[in-house]
Parts: structure tokens; C-alpha cells; sequence
């Protein structure tokens, strides 16, 4: 009789530890930090704002876009007083323009990269190759706020040192990158509506910028109504408390995701950021970018995604290419990205094989 009780009370012990191992999960993503002296945007309650479903999207005109409300300039979603802790020019600027034989050329394309504010190695690797200067086009890093006033400092030096820092006042995480992705649509259309394309990349990510300039100089599918990207369809929901992604149902209801692009490297037509910009203000927040963004959203502004096909390199083609058993030449179309989470090493090896190719 003992041995079932003891039996008994090992089960509920355990059944509590269970319990509130599944709390502490649940409860992760609402722990906020502020930044020094300034209170972080993201103070508000993780739970009001990551309850977006496919069905909840505030509806909306999807007619051309008109020039955003007064109100507009300091919220990024539900947050109202937002504002850049680093900041740069507007295009307009004449420093954004190549003069050639008399005639003032401006860039056509802005590349905004996510990054992480302690991966000053990574930003370093791509100033170093595919990001260098070229007049076709500007590249910024996009980070957000950080805790510790050191590492502000050292974000301030950089940007002193390169000038190609944009940080948003919400707190870097992980659950705030749709933050994150919506201030490059917020940047664009504010500061870049001119430009015919945008590019949201990682700092992980392969770019064959080269071979993109001409594509997009030459004009691609008209210049309007472009999502170009690695489309991803079909993708299970992932329930599961084991999962980093994990998604109740009260958050995204369902089984699959609608077809989506992941954030590693999308193309947008200038036409395309201004209507995304507009109706993502106008949703609630849900915390996974790329499923919101480019699948929610895009699909609520009945927009349809063009994938990358032959233009992406994946990781076997790209281990060839480096180690010589595969040609630059042999591969038609040229790819314009390759597959993500590169080390240093093999995209400054890819950058050679780029520069060795177009001399």
C-alpha cells in the first residue's frame, strides 16, 4: 500500500514539474528589459500584442499608397513612441548619387540586413565583400536597443566608423523581430520611396550583389507587384513546448502557415513595401516576421510570391563551387543568394570566386 502511495505522489510531483516547466515556457517571451535610462518600447505586454491569426487582419483598402498619417512617424505597429536610437540620411541625399559624365545617377536599391547588435564580426565580413560600396545601390544594418550601455557605446563607434547603422528603441529579441522587419518597410518609405527595390537580408546570407545590380537595373517583372524569395508552402505549425517557434492556437489557429518567404533574402518592388508598410501598422502584432509579413499580410493584400528557382545556390552547389568542383560558368542562371547561416570563411570565399569572375 505504501509503494502506491509512493508511486502516486512521484506521479503528481511530477506532473507539477511539468506544469510549471510549460509556464515558464509560456512565459518567456514577456520578459522586457530597458535600455538604461530610456524605457524600452516593448514594456508593453508580450501577450497583447502576439495574438495576431490569419483571420484578424485589420481590412483595409488595398489602393495605391498615400503619404502617412503625422501620427505615423513615431509608431512601428502598437508601439506609439518609437524613434531610432541611430539614424541616417534620407536617399535624397546628395552623397546617395553617382555623378556619370555629367548626370546625376541615384542608387536603385536599398539592402537593409537584420543583425543581432553583438555580431559586429558578421557586419564586418559583408563591408568587406558583397556589401561593398557600389553607387546602384545603399546598405544598412538593422538592429534594436540593447541593455548594457558599453555595448550602446560600442554601436555609437561603429556607426562613427561606417556610417550604416539604423537601431529602433524595442529590445533586440528574437520575438521582437517583426519590429525589426516592419521598421525596414517603416525606413524605406520614408526615407527611400524613390527607389525601385528593396532587399531585407540576414548577416549570415550570401548576396551576389553583382550579379542582383544588373538584374535589377536591367528591370525585373515590370518593377511592381514583386516578392521575389525561397517560397516556403505547406509549413506545420509547431505546437510543440520543445520548439523555440512553438505557436498556440489562440496566437495563429490552424495547422499550416499560408505559403511565406523566410527572412533570409527577400526582394520587394517599391510598390509592394509601401502596401505592406501601410496595412502591417494597422495589424496586431504576431512575432514570427516572415510568416506575418510575407504570408498574412501578402496574402491579405492578395499579392503573389515569386520564388527564387535556379537563382538560389543551396549548400551542395555552394560546397562545390568552393572547393572547385563546380564552375562559376557551369551555373545559368547566375545565382543572385545562397543558402543561409554561412560561416566567415565560406562567404569570403564565394566573394573571391564573385570578384575572380567579373575581372
Amino acid at each position: 500500500m505504501s509503494e502506491r502511495r509512493s508511486i502516486f505522489i512521484l506521479f503528481i510531483g511530477l506532473m507539477l514539474c511539468i506544469s510549471l516547466w510549460r509556464i515558464s515556457l509560456q512565459e518567456l517571451h514577456t520578459e522586457y528589459t530597458s535600455y538604461d535610462t530610456m524605457e524600452l518600447l516593448n514594456n508593453q505586454k508580450n501577450d497583447t500584442k502576439s495574438n495576431t491569426t490569419s483571420s484578424n487582419v485589420v481590412q483595409m483598402s488595398t489602393a495605391p499608397f498615400e503619404q502617412p498619417s503625422k501620427n505615423d512617424a513615431n509608431a512601428l505597429i502598437d508601439l506609439t513612441n518609437f524613434e531610432y536610437l541611430i539614424n541616417q540620411a534620407a536617399c535624397d541625399d546628395f552623397s546617395w548619387h553617382n555623378n556619370v559624365n555629367g548626370i546625376d545617377k541615384p542608387s536603385i536599391v536599398l539592402i537593409l540586413v537584420h543583425s543581432a547588435p553583438k555580431n559586429w564580426h558578421k557586419r564586418n565580413v559583408i563591408r568587406e565583400t558583397w556589401g561593398q560600396k557600389d553607387s546602384r545601390a545603399r546598405i544598412f544594418f538593422l538592429l534594436g536597443a540593447v541593455k548594457s550601455s558599453s555595448m550602446q557605446t560600442r554601436l555609437k563607434q561603429e556607426n562613427n566608423m561606417f556610417q550604416d547603422i539604423i537601431q529602433g528603441n524595442f529590445y533586440d529579441a528574437y520575438r521582437n523581430m517583426t519590429y525589426k522587419h516592419t521598421m525596414a518597410l517603416k525606413w524605406f518609405v520614408y526615407n527611400c520611396p524613390k527607389l525601385k527595390y528593396l532587399i531585407k537580408t540576414d548577416d549570415d546570407v550570401f548576396v551576389n550583389t553583382p550579379a542582383v545590380y544588373d538584374l535589377l537595373e536591367a528591370g525585373f517583372n515590370d518593377d511592381r507587384n514583386l516578392i521575389f524569395c525561397y517560397r516556403i508552402e505547406e509549413a506545420r505549425i509547431k505546437r510543440t513546448y520543445r520548439s523555440k517557434w512553438r505557436v498556440s492556437t489562440k496566437e495563429f489557429p490552424g495547422w499550416y502557415y499560408p505559403p511565406y518567404c523566410p527572412g533570409f533574402s527577400i526582394i520587394y518592388s517599391r510598390d509592394v513595401v509601401l502596401r505592406l508598410y501601410r496595412v502591417a501598422q494597422q495589424t496586431p502584432y504576431f512575432w514570427i516576421d516572415d510568416v506575418h509579413i510575407t504570408g498574412t499580410l501578402t496574402q491579405h493584400l492578395n499579392l503573389t510570391i515569386t520564388t527564387f528557382g535556379k537563382y538560389y545556390m543551396n549548400g551542395t552547389e555552394l560546397n562545390d563551387l568552393i572547393h572547385g568542383k563546380l564552375n562559376l560558368l557551369d551555373i545559368e542562371p547566375t545565382f543572385l543568394f545562397a543558402e543561409p547561416n554561412l560561416h566567415e570563411e565560406q562567404i569570403r570565399d564565394l566573394w573571391t570566386i564573385i570578384g575572380n569572375s567579373y575581372r
